[in-house]
């Protein structure tokens, strides 16, 4: 993406709004964990997410700048490599049929996956995203937020939401509106980052304890990028633990649980990425440990299980 980062649109506070329960449980026991990053965590299920926040026509109007994808296209050569490995790990598990990609930006992952299934579709908020999927890939996609947009109810055999669930202000929303577009025996693929347990951050925590002045910007609790000095704006920030409980709470079936190859990255970069991302793959199968940079999960629908598996561990950072 582009090297800009976010500013509110406006700056009064107004343009930010509070959020009183939480969108994976329904708990109104909130804790501000850090007010200097604006981060909370429910009581009840150790979701953490930014409250105060931007809200959602910012966030639009942020991802619609005609240069946000600059960046993206820039880095094409990686970004194939990127979404190759996506697909090939989404390919043991993909239902036989159609694909809908939420979030899918400029189509690039479309394009990709097009030869594996019978019909592709994406949705995108972003207007200047969905122009380029259009020129460069001749893909159209549906502008606007899936919970908003007509789409066929038990249509789809596959539904993807590569990192989109951090960016939403109702993940459990969203997740509920896969399980209901997807067909019975349909698989919904989710990807989000891990930047509550990832070594990345951790060492972003210490860091800014120790006030070293690159990593000013993270909050000293978590190792988090206070909203405005990054790239992107995540308004979620997910655990494993809460994501399998955001996932089973709609009735779907977790069958596979791993890390996220999400790095775009060439020649020496991309050798360094691949075995950081191995070696913490091994941890991962060894250990069950998950300290990589992000979660991947991919979850069937079953038409049997319909009602929702309520679950509240506790959490550890």
């Amino acid at each position: 993406m582009s090297s800009a980062t976010f500013e509110p649109l406006n700056r009064q506070a107004e343009s930010m709004e509070e959020v009183s329960a939480c969108c994976i449980c329904g708990n109104r026991d909130i804790k501000q964990i850090d007010p200097e990053c604006n981060l909370c965590r429910c009581g009840r299920c150790g979701y953490i997410f930014d409250s105060p926040r931007p809200r959602q026509e910012e966030i639009v109007a942020f991802y619609s700048r005609a240069e946000k994808y600059d960046s993206w296209l820039s880095e094409q050569r990686g970004r194939d490599d990127l979404w190759q490995r996506r697909l090939t790990m989404l390919l043991p598990y993909r239902a036989h049929g159609n694909l809908l990609d939420i979030g899918t930006g400029i189509g690039q992952f479309l394009h990709h996956a097009k030869p594996y299934f019978i019909e592709i579709e994406g949705t995108e908020v972003s207007q200047s995203a969905c122009r380029i999927a259009a020129e460069k890939y001749g893909i159209r996609v549906l502008n606007g937020k899936v919970e908003e947009l007509e789409l066929r109810q038990g249509f789809y055999n596959n539904v993807t939401l590569f990192h989109v669930l951090e960016h939403v202000p109702d993940p459990e929303q969203l997740v509920r509106r896969c399980r209901d577009l997807l067909r019975p025996g349909g698989v919904l693929a989710i990807a989000v980052p891990n930047d509550v347990l990832a070594l990345g951050s951790l060492v972003k925590r210490l860091g800014r304890r120790i006030g070293l002045g690159p990593f000013r910007k993270f909050s000293r609790v978590l190792g988090i990028s206070r909203s405005g000095t990054s790239k992107e704006i995540h308004l979620s920030h997910f655990t494993p633990q809460v994501l399998r409980i955001l996932v089973r709470n709609a009735g779907l079936e977790i069958v596979c649980e791993g890390l996220d190859p999400y790095y775009a990255a060439t020649g020496l970069r991309k050798v360094a990425h691949s075995v950081y991302y191995s070696v913490h793959r091994a941890l991962f199968v060894v250990f069950g440990v998950n300290r990589y940079e992000t979660i991947w999960v991919i979850a069937r629908k079953d038409e049997e299980r319909s009602s929702p598996i309520i679950s509240t561990p506790g959490h550890a950072l």
